[in-house]
């Protein structure tokens, strides 16, 4: 099994895409995040009887504030870079056919998903990592030119939230990493898998967009119980949850209320994000025990 993580992690570390994607990932969190400290300095008008909040992205991209979106920052906008990796890294295999020669020599099946799985899984951990150090740094540069001083005081106060947030949104990651890898060892093509979890992704959101719009006037309607089960079933439904959760955590009151909505279940959201990933992970060893072709395979 070392062997086999091993070599695993030499693969995914050696591919340009890793790294490539990691860099486009970080140069957009930057321009955003850029961007939200450049609009910080800017006065924002207010409509007649409405009182708008001078230091709303001020909130936003200054410490204690800027953790919730540095955290949130790869299981929000950054997912998209990481399945593409997660996808190519477990599709090539049958494209390039270096899977054949690995189980003739008698490598168990079993283990050689558990490692590519293990593997992707630290290469999430590595993004979000990556991600939140860039935050930070960005939330100190944006603390010391608003505040002329770089607050400290929330790492002995609020450290322990902050492990939290960072194991929440790694835990809103994992199901979809492990989605990418199942869907490529089904179809056994990365470009297949790329698609398909993106387009799940995207529809998820947009979706998700929509029907929180709708959700007051289908909730007086009676059907209450539709969004219920929206909440306990759907992935991306429960993966917010816990980015909420972030959200409330760092930012100030005001802001978090607005951000936020309604009650927020936090270990229903990890049982079912549990329950998902534990789900593909076992499509993802079914389906390495069928046959394998020894000609390799269109990516």
């Amino acid at each position: 099994m070392r062997a086999l993580i091993a070599a695993e992690w030499f693969k995914v570390t050696r591919r340009p895409m890793t790294w490539i994607a990691l860099g486009i990932l970080l140069a957009i969190m930057a321009t955003l995040r850029l961007l939200l400290i450049a609009l910080s300095f800017v006065s924002l008008p207010s409509a007649p009887g409405q009182e708008m909040p001078t230091n709303l992205f001020a909130d936003l991209v200054t410490l204690p504030g800027a953790i919730a979106d540095s955290v949130n920052f790869l299981p929000s906008t950054g997912i998209f870079a990481l399945l593409v990796v997660a996808a190519s890294f477990a599709g090539t295999e049958f494209a390039w056919g270096t899977i054949v020669p690995l189980l003739a020599r008698g490598a168990s099946r079993t283990r050689f998903v558990l490692a590519k799985a293990l593997v992707a899984l630290v290469v999430a951990l590595l993004y979000l990592i990556a991600t939140t150090v860039v935050g930070l740094v960005l939330g100190a540069i944006a603390s010391q030119l608003h505040h002329g001083q770089i607050p400290l005081e929330w790492l002995q106060r609020d450290w322990r939230e902050f492990l939290l947030a960072l194991l929440r949104a790694y835990w809103a990651t994992v199901p979809y990493v492990l989605a990418a890898l199942a869907i490529a060892l089904v179809f056994r093509s990365s470009a297949l898998a790329m698609g398909m979890v993106l387009a799940y992704v995207i529809v998820e959101q947009v979706g998700l967009g929509v029907l929180q719009l709708l959700r007051p006037m289908i909730e007086d309607s009676g059907f209450s119980w539709l969004f219920t089960l929206l909440d306990w079933t759907l992935l991306g439904q429960n993966a917010s949850t816990l980015q909420a959760l972030n959200t409330r955590a760092f930012l100030p009151t005001g802001l978090a209320e607005q951000a936020t909505s309604g009650d927020l279940h936090p270990w229903r959201a990890a049982v079912v994000l549990a329950a998902y990933s534990f789900a593909f992970l076992l499509a993802a060893l079914v389906a390495l025990r069928r046959d394998i072709p020894t000609r390799p395979t269109s990516a």
